[in-house]
């Protein structure tokens, strides 16, 4: 996530600053979103060739039924995270990275996952973290 908020601050901050050519203020947007739709179909090309291919496993949709919609989640999701950053993109990165918290507590909450004081600890202070650089930006 850290490396993925500074390369989208690289390239899609500034106009003049990026490497992206001939890419204007109307397009930037789509010029992400397009190249994170093919890496993300890039990625599941080599996962589909891993399961079937390598490991030998028949896929069907009644067997893989969460893991699609799963799938078309995690697509609008990356829509959503696009447009939060082609808009205030600082702040939207503080808040998108919160995701990771909230799956903590709903693994907690779903799931019923055990967690020690420690990890309580590390919510606390990562969502005071995350309400700090919300509050501290302009």
């Amino acid at each position: 996530m850290l490396f993925g908020t500074f390369f989208d601050a690289y390239y899609l901050d500034s106009l003049e600053t990026t490497p992206l050519i001939n890419v204007t203020e109307e397009t930037l947007e789509n010029v992400a979103n397009t190249s994170y739709e093919l890496t993300f179909l890039i990625c599941a090309i080599l996962i589909f060739v891993f399961i079937r291919f390598i490991k030998k496993e028949k896929m069907g949709s009644k067997k893989q039924g969460e893991r699609i919609g799963a799938a078309i989640f995690e697509t609008l999701g990356q829509f959503t995270y696009v447009y939060a950053l082609s808009g205030n993109g600082i702040l939207a990165a503080g808040m998108i990275s919160a995701y990771s918290i909230v799956s903590v507590v709903l693994s907690r909450i779903f799931l019923k996952e055990k967690l020690n004081i420690k990890q309580y600890v590390v919510i606390i202070i990562v969502m005071i973290g995350i309400v700090l650089l919300g509050i501290n930006e302009p």
